[in-house]
């Protein structure tokens, strides 16, 4: 019996270690726009190679007193902003986090955020666990694609 469970424990942790190494994100051309005081937002685009689905769940970070995920959408004619618990990368698919879309908030920041300074910011996803950045910060007018095409992998 106690070889049995010993065998079953491997392979469930084979599966499960299977199932990590299917779980292929990255993270690029992440940015954080500048910001006088108060609040920030940052943007990146998340990419799944994997054949499973997998979702954002939070960003971590020392910058702000709080970091969420928001969603922008149509109320009517009223543009909204609203947190959201994650955001789906898709199985061999994207999500883009910009402007007047989804994005990470920087509620209460520490100190303001000029055009040059790095953020350093971890995404947290559900399968894939996390990838750590250091985020440079663009100008207020940023679209996002003027700063670097840094990649980062986790695999």
């Amino acid at each position: 019996m106690r070889r049995f469970i010993t065998i079953l424990a491997a392979a469930f942790a084979f599966g499960a270690l299977a199932e990590a190494a299917d779980a292929t994100v990255t993270v690029s051309d992440a940015w954080v726009r500048a910001s006088a005081g108060g609040n920030g937002a940052a943007y990146a685009t998340l990419a799944n190679a994997g054949t499973a689905d997998d979702r954002l769940i939070a960003v971590k970070g020392d910058a702000a007193a709080s970091i969420e995920l928001h969603e922008v959408i149509m109320e009517g004619d009223v543009m909204q902003m609203r947190p959201v618990d994650g955001i789906a990368v898709p199985a061999g698919g994207s999500a883009e986090l910009k402007p007047g879309g989804s994005h990470i908030m920087l509620i209460g920041l520490k100190a303001p955020l000029a055009e040059g300074d790095h953020v350093a910011l971890t995404f947290v996803f559900e399968t894939a666990g996390e990838i750590a950045l250091d985020v440079p910060v663009q100008a207020a007018a940023s679209t996002g694609h003027e700063g670097g095409h840094d990649h980062h992998d986790m695999h």
